[in-house]
């Protein structure tokens, strides 16, 4: 979570989670690509930094916004498969001890994951 303040009931603590993976969702590597004109700092990257250093800025646009994308559907599909074992499997989640209500759009996880991230309201 990204303040100090806890959430006080599993509904929020639920709403806490998902918007944490919203603010989660931006690639850190596609900020290197456009700020840095490399991929990693890292020396086993060495490979990759040579090719991005290739690229247009143009071109560079499209690399640093299609990792954006991956990562979101990253996020996506953990959430998607979490919400198959819920549905399917009868598993919960729980917040000192109290059932976590989930899945408040009616479309899983995933579904409120990317509700969130289209900046849309949560549901009353």
């Amino acid at each position: 979570m990204q303040t100090d303040e806890l959430p006080q009931t599993p509904l929020e603590t639920y709403k806490a989670i998902i918007d944490e993976f919203v603010d989660i969702s931006h690639s850190r590597h596609a900020d290197l690509v456009l700020e840095s004109g490399i991929y990693s700092k890292n020396p086993a990257h060495d490979e990759l930094n040579e090719f991005v250093q290739t690229l247009s800025p143009r071109q560079r646009i499209l690399l640093a916004n299609i990792l954006n994308e991956e990562r979101q559907c990253a996020i996506h599909d953990v959430l998607a498969n979490v919400s198959w074992w819920i549905d399917s499997r009868e598993v919960g989640l729980t917040c000192r001890g109290e059932a976590m209500p989930v899945q408040l759009a009616g479309m899983g996880l995933h579904g409120d994951y990317v509700g969130r991230l289209d900046e849309r309201e949560w549901p009353a």
